[in-house]
């Protein structure tokens, strides 16, 4: 089993690299158990349910990160979770997940303690 890895960027974004698995379990907890139900949320789950799709359409756009449909309604509120997400593959499918700067990294750490994910907090300063 792989640690995620946690890192508070330079301007504030939590960044998050977890293997496919373990990010769709904390994103269906944090929809279901941390009332996070935005349109964020739920389209990362879509995109992770469906990571090579999205993956190879990465790889034909050359982009680097997807990022999901948000609802107006949610970035006005500041109900934003996620602001975009990185597909990788080598011999595991890894996604690298920025959260939106008002996204509390406690949240973050509690979802990963409750679901018995190892993680790393790690400084990017």
């Amino acid at each position: 089993m792989c640690v995620v890895k946690i890192t508070k960027t330079l301007f504030g974004y939590i960044k998050l690299e977890v293997d496919a698995d373990n990010a769709l379990k904390l994103l269906k907890y944090l929809r279901d158990v941390g009332g996070k139900n935005t349109n964020d949320v739920v389209d990362a789950l879509r995109i992770i349910e469906n990571f090579d799709v999205f993956y190879e359409m990465m790889k034909k756009k050359f982009k680097d990160y997807i990022a999901p449909r948000k609802s107006e309604n949610d970035l006005i509120r500041g109900k934003v979770v996620i602001d975009k997400i990185k597909l990788t593959k080598n011999d595991v499918k890894k996604v690298t997940i920025i959260f939106d700067k008002r996204v509390d990294e406690e949240l973050i750490t509690k979802a990963l303690e409750s679901l018995n994910i190892e993680y790393e907090l790690v400084s990017e300063i």
